[in-house]
């Protein structure tokens, strides 16, 4: 049996040039990815001061309304709407969230399955010339 390191085009340059495909290919998906996880951090940050914010101003009218000099059935009354609000929107900030994820499992997933065929299309063609085995289609 032939080892594959004495196999006649091991050295070839077109050997070699063929894992410069891999290497382009890996570059080109590494940026992707970076692209892909850098939208999602942008988004959820974006969701994440949005948040913030709407807490800071639930803070701020809760002290105002202590200031005020209200009765207290008056404070109880407005601290119950202020509480509403603010939940209502947490809520919604969470499903708003979510969609976020949603939108970006679909990018994940094709940028998983176009890397996992262009790979095993570079694979196939790689080993192919240097295992008769090889020559059947992968996935």
């Amino acid at each position: 049996m032939e080892s594959f390191f004495n196999t006649p085009n091991f050295m070839s340059p077109e050997f070699f040039g063929r894992f410069d495909g891999f290497r382009k290919f890996s570059a080109d998906s590494v940026k992707r990815l970076e692209g892909l996880n850098l939208k999602l951090t942008e988004n959820l940050m974006k969701k994440q001061a949005e948040l913030i914010s709407f807490a800071m101003d639930t803070g701020n009218r809760t002290v105002a309304l202590y200031s005020e000099g209200k009765a207290l059935p008056e404070i109880l009354s407005e601290q119950a709407k202020l509480a509403s609000d603010y939940g209502s929107r947490l809520y919604s900030l969470m499903q708003e969230t979510g969609s976020v994820f949603a939108d970006c499992q679909g990018e994940y997933r094709t940028w998983l399955e176009e890397g996992y065929k262009e790979f095993s299309e570079q694979m196939q063609s790689v080993t192919s010339e240097f295992n008769p085995l090889a020559k059947t289609k992968v996935g």
